[in-house]
């Protein structure tokens, strides 16, 4: 008999700096659910936004409905980022994936993007 391993929890119960992360970034944003894989949370607001958070509380997952905004990475990152999406005016972010050394970025017009933690793109 195999078993549910998702818990569902309700936003007072995540690590305050998870709670945090979501108020700085999604102020007026619902959280719609909460699932708790052991020390692990995915967690998906109103707004279509998908965000998984490590047993720390960092996010390592975000993807989007519609777009992502920059002002979640990184400066030098963001500001990267920012430079290439000026080349492809309909661009917009809808997937980050944080890995130990680099960011990858998927926009909406197929195109994915690799940049090391120092603002240097790697593909």
């Amino acid at each position: 008999m195999t078993r549910n391993l998702f818990i569902k929890i309700t936003p007072s119960k995540l690590p305050q700096n998870i709670r945090k992360f979501i108020e700085d970034n999604y102020r007026n944003t619902k959280i719609v659910y909460i699932d708790k894989f052991k020390d692990q949370y995915e967690i998906k607001l109103s707004n279509g936004i998908h965000i998984n958070f490590d047993k720390n509380g960092i996010w390592n997952y975000i993807s989007s409905d519609d777009r992502l905004s920059v002002n979640i990475l990184p400066k030098i990152i963001a500001s990267r980022l920012k430079n290439i999406m000026k080349k492809y005016n309909n661009a917009h972010i809808f997937e980050i994936n944080k890995r130990i050394e680099f960011y990858r970025v998927k926009l909406t017009n197929s195109l994915e993007i690799c940049i090391r933690n120092n603002g240097q793109l790697i593909a």
